[in-house]
């Protein structure tokens, strides 16, 4: 789950910013992930993911979301939002091994993660 060490160097425009966090559920992701304390596997994220609910209301606890909607979120994690993700050096994902984490290239989304969550 390594990357080129000038890739982690690379900054992210303001507009890669906007449109990584543009979708809700790839939002809730990072959001999740920003939370944990180091990989996770995409059932797990895939799990919190749907436990954070989206705009309108909060989700299920985590251990109540069921298999079905586990699954669809996390077969959209990983054909659409993880690839997004580790394309631009936000997170790495080893899709081979279900896991994904983040660098440290995801502070600079710290402050429209402020603006979003109304901080």
């Amino acid at each position: 789950m390594s990357k080129p060490d000038d890739l982690a160097a690379e900054s992210l425009t303001p507009d890669q910013a906007l449109d990584l966090l543009g979708d809700g559920q790839r939002r809730r992701a990072v959001a999740v992930l920003r939370e944990s304390d180091g990989p996770m596997t995409l059932g797990e994220l895939a799990a919190e993911t749907v436990a954070r609910g989206d705009e309108t209301d909060s989700g299920p606890d985590p251990s109540e979301v069921t298999t079905d909607r586990r699954e669809r979120v996390a077969t959209r994690l990983h054909h659409v939002h993880l690839p997004r993700l580790d394309d631009a050096g936000v997170a790495e994902y080893d899709p081979m091994a279900g896991e994904v984490e983040l660098t440290e290239v995801v502070e600079e989304l710290d402050p429209y993660f402020e603006v979003v969550e109304g901080r």
